[in-house]
């Protein structure tokens, strides 16, 4: 081929000499030879690192702390200060140092509740109508019974760490006496009696449904003493143990729908005083009864006595 001067001719050999496609890719290829390398070398020296670190981190970390960090103290802990180097042995020396002291669990005391301990408006609504202060209440276990005419709700409330009151159950809705809920009542009426009462025992036909509480399990035979005649009255007695010394009493294994479970709280109970009511319960019942006591369903009192714990102290307030 002829070029019309020299110049566009050593122009043209020069492009087809390091521009053809086979040069091109030889010398794209050799370049990415040398990225391959670069980056096995350094995933090598990262492997390398890592597999140091894991072996011998220990040993680096305490030979760089030594280094950078140097003590200049080579005396063992406690040997010149007084400090005991047993564990959980305390310094008895008079030089020794100071130890915040950090009370455990079982030390921290627990205060009681008192009128300034914030409480949950329900809570303050049922001690304002039942005439209480949270520092008033005995124990830890408090029972609400709000009454209108023979209506009952009942409320159960524990009191926590803190002071803290807080409701263990839905309200459960019952029913009070026929007579209604006074502060006072006579024998044989039915008249639920108003007030803040001690709870002492459990019984039932059924058997211990897993109470804390004291339980009787209703027999033949076993029987509450209503005659206020009688040395027992308001008193469970067995039939053989009392003489006979009374001329009304409830025969209490008759009593399997309103006595399944029940709950004796010490209204009228010590001492007994004659002039006054007895057999008020915490029992079954869905309507008012003829006794006085307050009625609830069964499961509500199932779940009550499941919780109630004598070593909390658990009260009842009627109101």
């Amino acid at each position: 081929m002829e070029y019309k001067n020299d110049k566009t001719a050593n122009r043209r050999r020069y492009k087809s000499r390091y521009h053809s496609p086979h040069n091109y890719k030889t010398k794209r290829s050799k370049a990415e030879n040398r990225a391959a390398i670069l980056v096995g070398i350094a995933t090598f020296i990262v492997l390398a690192s890592l597999v140091l670190v894991f072996t011998f981190g220990d040993n680096i970390y305490s030979f760089l702390d030594r280094t950078f960090h140097p003590s200049g103290d080579t005396t063992p802990a406690g040997a010149t200060l007084g400090i005991a180097t047993e564990p959980g042995v305390r310094p008895t020396d008079s030089n020794s140092v100071a130890f915040p002291t950090i009370a455990s669990p079982s030390e921290t005391a627990t205060q009681p509740a008192t009128d300034a301990t914030p409480q949950s408006a329900d809570f303050n609504r049922l001690m304002t109508a039942a005439g209480l202060t949270p520092a008033a209440v005995k124990g830890s276990q408090l029972i609400f019974v709000e009454t209108s005419g023979t209506d009952a709700t009942v409320y159960a409330y524990e009191k926590d760490a803190s002071g803290v009151w807080t409701q263990k159950f839905d309200p459960a809705q019952g029913y009070t006496g026929e007579g209604g809920a006074a502060v006072n009542t006579v024998p044989y009426d039915a008249v639920t009696p108003k007030g803040v009462f001690n709870i002492e025992f459990a019984m039932g036909t059924n058997p211990d449904p897993g109470t804390a509480l004291s339980y009787h399990e209703i027999y033949y035979g076993l029987r509450w003493i209503t005659d206020p005649a009688s040395v027992n009255y308001n008193r469970l007695v067995e039939e053989d143990e009392s003489n006979i010394d009374y001329e009304t009493s409830q025969d209490l294994s008759e009593y399997t729908v309103s006595y399944p479970y029940c709950v004796i709280y010490d209204y009228n109970r010590n001492p007994v005083d004659p002039a006054k009511g007895c057999s008020k319960f915490l029992h079954v019942g869905s309507a008012p009864n003829s006794r006085g006591g307050i009625g609830i369903s069964e499961d509500a009192l199932y779940r009550i006595l499941v919780w109630l714990d004598p070593a909390l102290t658990p009260q009842i307030a009627i109101f």
